[in-house]
C-alpha cells in the first residue's frame, strides 16, 4: 500500500481532500453512464436523438468534474504550502477520466453518423468488449475507493488483455482483402474501446505506482497471461436472451 496515496482516500483529516476523492469517483460513474449511453445508440441501434440530450449532459458533468478537482487541488497546494504526490496522482488520473467521456462521446458520434450496426462475430465481440469495459469501471471505482492494490493488479492485467484483443481485431480488419461497409466502422468502435481500456488502466495504476510510474505497468502484468483467449470465448458474458433480442 503506497501510504502517501492512501492519505488520500482513506483517514484524511482534510475536507478539502475527502472532497476531491468523492468527486473523483462520482466523475468515474458518471463516465460509466456516458459510455453505456453512448453504446446504446452505437451497438443497439437505439435512436441518437432520443439520448442525445441525456449523453451531452453527462459529458458536461465529467467535464465539470475535472475543472472542479483541478480547483480543489490548487486551493488544498495553497493552503498546504506544497505539492505533495497525492494532489500529482490526482490531477494525472483526473484527466484520465476526463478521456473517458471524450471516447464515449465519440462511440455516440460514429453510432450516429452510421447507418448500420455491426454484425455477426464482430458484433459479439464488440457487445463483449462493452459488458466488459463496464465491469472495469465498477471495478476500477471500487479499487481506487479501497485502495484494494491486487484487486487493481488484476484490473490492470485484465485491461491489458482486453486492449490486445483490440489491436488484434483491428489488425484483422485492416488486412481485409475485400473489406465490406462494415469494416470502417468496426475499425473505429476496436480502436475507441482499446483507448477506454487504457484510461481504466492508468486510474488503476495509481494504486499501485509512485507518481513517476503512473501509467507505466509492464512489470505489473509480467508473468500474467494477457495474451491467449478471444472475445468470442467470453459469448457467455451477454446471457442468451440479450444477446438474441439484440440481433432481432
Amino acid at each position: 500500500m503506497l501510504g502517501w496515496f492512501r492519505t488520500l482516500f482513506h483517514s484524511v483529516p482534510s475536507p478539502g481532500l475527502k472532497k476531491i476523492r468523492n468527486d473523483f469517483l462520482a466523475m468515474l460513474e458518471t463516465a460509466r453512464q456516458e459510455f453505456a449511453t453512448a453504446c446504446l445508440v452505437a451497438l443497439d441501434g437505439e435512436e441518437a436523438e432520443s439520448l442525445r440530450e441525456n449523453l451531452l449532459a453527462l459529458d458536461k458533468t465529467v467535464n465539470k468534474s475535472e475543472r472542479q478537482i483541478r480547483k480543489e487541488l490548487v486551493v488544498h497546494c495553497s493552503v498546504q504550502g506544497t505539492v505533495d504526490p497525492e494532489s500529482l496522482v490526482m490531477m494525472s488520473i483526473a484527466k484520465d477520466a476526463e478521456r473517458l467521456g471524450d471516447y464515449s462521446k465519440n462511440i455516440f458520434d460514429m453510432g450516429t453518423i452510421c447507418p448500420f450496426l455491426p454484425e455477426g462475430d464482430d458484433r459479439v465481440r464488440l457487445l463483449v468488449l462493452r459488458a466488459s469495459i463496464d465491469k472495469v469501471f465498477v471495478d476500477a471505482i471500487s479499487a481506487c475507493d479501497r485502495q484494494d492494490e491486487d484487486f487493481a493488479r488484476q484490473i490492470i492485467s485484465e485491461c491489458v488483455w482486453l486492449a490486445k484483443q483490440c489491436d488484434r481485431n483491428t489488425e484483422r480488419l485492416l488486412r481485409l482483402d475485400t473489406p465490406d461497409c462494415h469494416t470502417a466502422a468496426d475499425v473505429l468502435m476496436f480502436r475507441f474501446m482499446k483507448r477506454m481500456t487504457s484510461h481504466l488502466k492508468n486510474i488503476c495504476s495509481s494504486v499501485v505506482q509512485p507518481v513517476h510510474k503512473l501509467d507505466f505497468t509492464s512489470k505489473i502484468t509480467k508473468g500474467m497471461d494477457t495474451k491467449s483467449g478471444d472475445l468470442l470465448d467470453r459469448r457467455e458474458m451477454l446471457g442468451e436472451g440479450e444477446f438474441e433480442a439484440k440481433e432481432a
